[in-house]
């Protein structure tokens, strides 16, 4: 019998594994069944839906959309970073990070850090980055994409699989010019406008119709 819940997985799935470490989690022995023991599973990264179909998991695409209850950072009117970082720091996100202050450009980086300090810095920064982990992980980090939308941030990417098309919120620039990108877009007003565009195209789709539209597909059974 299936129990009346639905299963929200944020992580990797691939090669019979979970985010590429057999060592950390017993996919196959303890996660996989946990999520087959309830009614769907919901899945924030929609490179996983065809993995679920292999297993023949009731699962579905968990989109993210503009809520007025996520507006939460208060710009600064004068902005004394030119960039700022949050996210587990790697040596990959290190290395790009010291290039772009090579060029002379302010900014900072938190590995880890209280809401609201790293809420702070966003509202201080023109620019937010996002910078790939490591090359195995190559999937779009929507929870660092969507949250900086619906806050009207200016955002710089690099390219990523992105099924769901969230880096339209984003300028892209590639590893080896990703600082030239950062100096392009603190030049003026180009990140203000870039932060407004963003809004504006997120807040098309609401949080409420996404899930509205995602628990009637999940009741009905259809996979998507």
């Amino acid at each position: 019998m299936k129990v009346q819940l639905a299963h929200v997985n944020t992580e990797v799935i691939a090669q019979d594994m979970l985010n590429f470490n057999p060592q950390k989690t017993d996919f196959l022995g303890a996660y996989l069944p946990a999520m087959q023991s309830g009614k769907f599973v919901w899945d924030v990264i929609m490179d996983n839906i065809p993995e679920h179909q292999r297993y023949g998991n009731n699962a579905h695409f968990l989109r993210w959309g503009w809520h007025p209850r996520l507006e939460d950072i208060e710009h600064r009117q004068e902005k004394d970073l030119d960039f700022y970082f949050f996210g587990m720091m790697s040596q990959r996100r290190r290395g790009m990070l010291q290039a772009i202050q090579a060029k002379g450009f302010r900014g900072t980086a938190d590995g880890s850090c209280p809401y609201f300090l790293r809420n702070d810095r966003i509202a201080r920064a023109k620019v937010q980055l996002n910078i790939i982990q490591e090359d195995k992980y190559t999937h779009v980090n929507s929870f660092r994409i969507c949250y900086l939308a619906n806050n009207r941030c200016a955002i710089l990417s690099e390219r990523e699989t992105d099924p769901a098309n969230y880096l339209s919120l984003a300028r892209i620039a590639d590893k080896e010019h990703f600082a030239d990108a950062v100096a392009d877009l603190v030049t003026g007003d180009k990140w203000r406008a870039l932060g407004e565009q963003a809004y504006a195209d997120f807040r098309k789709v609401t949080m409420q119709t996404c899930l509205e539209e995602l628990l009637d597909q999940s009741l009905a059974g259809a996979t998507v």
